[in-house]
């Protein structure tokens, strides 16, 4: 029976299954880190006589000759001879502090200085005496002894790399995040989760439990993260977010004098290699305009992503208080989903937005069918729970039932890439192509704090004044074509 077999990764590197010759269970899977898979048998070949390498396989301390049985001291001895062996004693001494008697002294027991508790640590060392027997006739060999030195002082105890992390990121109970709030930082559950899943999917079955923070250097974390992106197969943007999760964890540690030095800093990202989303056209948003739609609610969320580019979960976090019948506005002041529930937008871009009063008295007349209507209740509540709103995916269903309506099949929509975050870019564009940069960033929500504080109230209501007309006289052009 053969005792291993190669196949490729989804890298193109091949790896090497051992099988256990007489069970015939397959057993550890390594990369030979090569695609030549002549050069792949052969190292498998010397793993099977000598042991799987001890290194971690994506390590820069990997070596394919490197074994994990232990040292043969009997077969060493047999091997060397006698310069050899002098030379080898040479080495353990200088090494490790060993005070060797001349050959002609008689062996003596171990030895261990004693001194007061308080200097234990500074002055214990180990006296371990080795003689060479000396040949009939023939003069005692002749060896240098290294001054002792006394031991090092014994390392502190670390911090334990994978144990840390999870604490540093559980919303309840971490030290940061409870100090991160308290200062009126935004951090979600949802995002903390999220850094969880890191901690476990990736840095825990790397590192292991073992491991503590003080031993990372930036060399091992840029084997893992590339181990992460060619052995994992992980895309740019999904290592670059596990750099997120340590990097926080780690600058933290830091900046609070736990550790001497960041062994993040300088660690290189990876290219996102994000694919660009699809948009639909302005004719497609005309049939879909008309389309039949399966209920209200999703026919309404379409509008609001299409024509004011609401994100999913800020059509959610609308109440009917964001509603202002007299001004025609939509108040854009949260976002919702399941995990946090109501929170700030995204980048807390909290905005006014214009929008045509027919649609906001549609907005109104379906508020108003919440059997828990108010001030604080939700314009897309949920009908089976009226006191929480509908899930942003719910509106992803609407859209791709209506547009397999209008002749969009499925194939084609993943194809394009059109999903509900698509009608968001499709309002960005459309108005991009009629207004100036700043008009469309108010819209959007992507104006910093910093960029609104230059406006006055005056050029508030003048700008949204623009905004109502511009936005106004692009749908009617749609709506007209």
């Amino acid at each position: 029976m053969r005792q291993f077999y190669l196949y490729k990764n989804s890298s193109g590197y091949y790896n090497a299954v051992f099988v256990d010759p007489e069970t015939g269970k397959k057993g550890k899977d390594k990369s030979t880190h090569t695609k030549d898979k002549i050069q792949a048998t052969i190292i498998a070949s010397g793993w099977v006589e000598k042991g799987c390498p001890e290194a971690r396989p994506n390590s820069r301390n990997y070596s394919p000759d490197s074994s994990t049985t232990r040292l043969n001291l009997k077969d060493i001895c047999d091997r060397i001879n006698e310069t050899e062996a002098l030379q080898l004693i040479n080495m353990l001494t200088a090494k490790y502090n060993l005070v060797i008697p001349s050959a002609e002294n008689p062996v003596i027991e171990p030895q261990i200085t004693t001194t007061p508790k308080a200097e234990v640590s500074e002055q214990k060392r180990r006296i371990v005496v080795v003689r060479k027997k000396p040949a009939e006739n023939s003069a005692p060999a002749q060896m240098s002894v290294p001054t002792p030195v006394p031991a090092q002082k014994p390392k502190t105890e670390g911090i334990p790399l994978s144990a840390f992390l999870l604490n540093f990121w559980d919303f309840e109970n971490s030290e940061f995040i409870k100090r991160y709030i308290a200062h009126g930082h935004n951090m979600t559950k949802r995002h903390t989760d999220n850094m969880l899943s890191l901690v476990r999917n990736y840095w825990q079955p790397y590192f292991g439990d073992e491991i503590t923070v003080q031993e990372l250097d930036r060399t091992t974390l840029d084997d893992f993260f590339f181990y992460l992106n060619t052995e994992k197969g992980l895309k740019g943007g999904t290592v670059n977010k596990a750099i997120n999760c340590g990097s926080r964890a780690l600058r933290y540690l830091f900046e609070n004098k736990k550790i001497d030095s960041n062994p993040m800093a300088g660690i290189e990202r990876f290219n996102p290699e994000e694919a660009e989303r699809g948009i639909p056209t302005e004719s497609e948003v005309r049939q879909l305009l008309n389309a039949d739609w399966s209920n209200e609610a999703y026919f309404l969320a379409f509008k609001l992503g299409a024509f004011c580019g609401l994100r999913a979960g800020e059509i959610s976090g609308l109440r009917v208080c964001d509603l202002d019948l007299d001004a025609d506005l939509i108040h854009v002041r949260h976002s919702w989903n399941d995990t946090d529930g109501l929170k700030c937008p995204k980048n807390s871009d909290v905005r006014d937005l214009p929008i045509d009063h027919r649609t906001l008295l549609q907005l109104t007349s379906l508020a108003k069918e919440n059997p828990n209507y108010s001030d604080l209740s939700y314009v897309f509540f949920s009908p089976v729970k009226p006191e929480q709103p509908y899930w942003p995916s719910y509106y992803v269903d609407g859209l791709y039932e209506a547009l397999e309506k209008i002749g969009i099949s499925e194939e084609q929509r993943k194809e394009r890439k059109i999903v509900f975050h698509s009608l968001r870019h499709f309002c960005a564009t459309v108005l991009s192509q009629k207004t100036d940069l700043k008009t469309v960033q108010a819209v959007m929500g992507h104006r910093t704090e910093a960029m609104s504080k230059h406006y006055s109230d005056h050029e508030t209501q003048e700008k949204l004044q623009n905004m109502r007309n511009i936005m106004q006289v692009t749908w009617d052009n749609i709506l007209s074509a």
